[in-house]
């Protein structure tokens, strides 16, 4: 099953949160379980999580999940980490996450029990979708206050090079498809952008490489299940199902496609 909305579907679930320093933290949900529970509490970085983790049972499959997170000046998140893999895609404003500078657009990657943080947006905001294969509804696990609950296992975090969407302009006067790698490991973890002209059918990654796909349309749109995604719109593709055809509309698209790494047990 393929899952997918799009920005406009996901303005209807758009809600704020206070953050410790004073700004507005908002979120849209696209698909998936809510990722944490809607109290402030769960921003506060003093705060354990009060949704206790259960790992999935051996062969249980969850849902993905795909939601917006806009900060405004001053709403930082703190350092945490959380229980499953998952991508950020920076797609407005600016900030950094670290010590790394962030603007649109920017993939990062983080493991399962890896720490990570704080986010800081700048003056204008920042906003980033946050992408995961697997549903974790425990909400940020923030360091210190919950490094006793992170489990063992290797930290991994990479911060892709960023991409540069087309203008429409450019975009709807390509005549040819295009692939960029982005971001590509052994053991299926990539990020890659599609650039298609209009009314172009184009095939992305088997999703079989890897542990699933998440999309993102940075510009123009795609038709699937018989309406227009257009910006900002998400999917997610099974790592069962065949890869996914991106049918372009008339004023063409670009995907973003980041692909989770294989499951451990193949």
């Amino acid at each position: 099953m393929i899952y997918a909305s799009t920005a406009e579907e996901a303005a209807g679930t758009r809600f704020s949160r206070v953050a410790p320093d004073g700004g507005l933290l908002w979120r849209s949900d696209y698909f998936g379980p809510p990722p944490s529970p809607k109290s402030s509490n769960s921003v506060d970085p003093k705060m354990l999580s009060s949704v206790a983790w259960v790992p999935p049972s051996p062969g249980e499959v969850r849902p993905p999940q795909a939601f917006l997170v806009e900060q405004e000046e001053n709403a930082v998140v703190h350092p945490h980490f959380h229980f499953v893999d998952q991508f950020q895609v920076m797609v407005g404003g600016s900030g950094r996450i670290g010590r790394h500078a962030l603007a649109p657009v920017m993939a990062h990657f983080a493991g399962g029990s890896t720490g990570y943080g704080p986010i800081v947006p700048d003056a204008c905001g920042l906003q980033y979708f946050t992408l995961r294969a697997s549903a974790d509804g425990t909400g940020a696990q923030f360091l210190p206050t919950a490094r006793a609950r992170m489990e063992e296992r290797a930290r991994r975090y990479i911060l892709a090079d960023p991409v540069h969407p087309s203008t429409p302009e450019a975009l709807a006067a390509r005549d040819d498809a295009a692939e960029e790698i982005v971001l590509e490991e052994p053991d299926g973890l990539t990020v890659r952008l599609f650039r298609l002209p209009p009314g172009a059918k184009v095939a992305l990654t088997d999703p079989a490489l890897g542990g699933g796909q998440s999309l993102l349309v940075l510009e123009g749109a795609i038709l699937h299940a018989g309406k227009p995604h257009g910006r900002l719109s998400a999917l997610f593709v099974p790592r069962e199902e065949a890869a996914f055809m991106a049918a372009a509309g008339p004023a063409g698209a670009e995907i973003l496609l980041l692909q989770y790494p294989q499951p451990l047990n193949g």
